[in-house]
């Protein structure tokens, strides 16, 4: 050691001697410490031991989506999806009133439900909507897996159920953002636009501007954790988006093709109406009872939203344990 080290070495230890209050104790004496320590410095070192928090992991994931193109392309592809069919919505209301009119008796009591009709037409955006929503989940997860950038997120945080929970809500969070302008962008075209038929909602529905305008977006947002769930749970784009794809259309329409005549007829049925897609059109249609959908058993809307709510949350229990145990590679 040189001379000027072995001087500062005396130099501290005189004054840790002269000052034994400003030294940290030892020995079990933390709690003198404790108390002898400002507030303000106790809790900015409380704040650095604690660096890794929610929020902060939120952000950070917030910051990651922000840059990447692909992002962006499905949320507008998700926004403009509900404006876009209700114009289509009202050119065919537009159709079928002219074609009524040039009858005189054709479709003569087809629209009797037209505000109805009007705003189902126009929440059904949110059906293709729910697919690029599954497959935006999927990708919000496997595009770090598929370009090894994963290392460098679990490196920077390497609790991985915090990193997981946080891209889930980044993604619900611009998932529900981008639905609900969309819905608010339709609700204003359902205004100004003259529909084929006008009228009030039926008194069993009253509440349907309701369900669809708010909820729409929550179940969209439903759909875009699942396939975070998925994608988690492959690790793979192809794997996650074959999953989502197949949870969503391959296996009702599997369903679809087995239903017959028989036996098991009623149980497929009700395992029909209890896949995804089967629960978003019940949720949008606002059913209150069942025995308005007629045909055995159907889930009611709030029903529908609380089994959509149990298969995300199993998508992202099975997507969690295999990202938790698994290795990156």
């Amino acid at each position: 050691m040189s001379a000027d080290g072995d001087r500062r070495a005396r130099r501290s230890r005189r004054n840790i001697a002269a000052n034994p209050d400003d030294a940290i104790p030892r020995h079990g004496s933390a709690f003198v410490w404790l108390r002898q320590t400002p507030c303000s410095t106790f809790l900015g070192a409380c704040r650095q031991s604690n660096r890794l928090t929610l929020s902060g992991a939120v952000r950070a994931e917030l910051r990651k989506m922000r840059f990447q193109r692909s992002t962006w392309v499905l949320l507008l592809i998700v926004m403009l999806l509900q404006p876009l069919s209700t114009i289509l919505a009202v050119r065919s209301a537009r159709g079928m009133v002219g074609l009524d009119r040039g009858s005189g008796c054709l479709l003569a009591n087809l629209l009797h439900t037209p505000m109805a009709v009007n705003w189902l037409a126009g929440a059904s955006g949110l059906f293709p909507g729910m697919i690029v929503a599954g497959i935006l989940g999927v990708l919000a997860v496997t595009r770090e897996f598929s370009d090894a950038a994963i290392e460098s997120t679990l490196m920077a945080n390497p609790r991985r159920g915090m990193v997981l929970m946080a891209k889930g809500l980044a993604l619900a969070l611009l998932i529900w953002l981008a639905a609900q302008v969309g819905l608010l962008f339709s609700w204003i075209l359902e205004t100004l636009l003259p529909s084929g038929r006008s009228g009030p909602l039926p008194a069993d529905k009253s509440g349907l501007v309701l369900i669809d305008l708010l909820g729409g977006p929550l179940m969209l947002a439903l759909f875009a954790l699942m396939g975070l769930g998925l994608g988690a749970l492959s690790r793979s784009k192809v794997g996650g988006i074959s999953l989502v794809l197949g949870l969503t259309l391959i296996l009702p329409l599997i369903l679809g093709l087995l239903w017959g005549p028989g036996a098991h007829a009623a149980g497929l049925q009700i395992l029909l109406r209890l896949m995804p897609a089967s629960l978003l059109g019940t949720f949008l249609s606002g059913l209150n009872r069942a025995t308005e959908a007629g045909g055995g058993w159907w889930p009611t809307w709030w029903q529908a939203g609380l089994i959509m709510a149990a298969w995300t949350a199993l998508c992202c229990a099975l997507g969690t344990l295999v990202f938790r145990r698994a290795d990156i590679n």
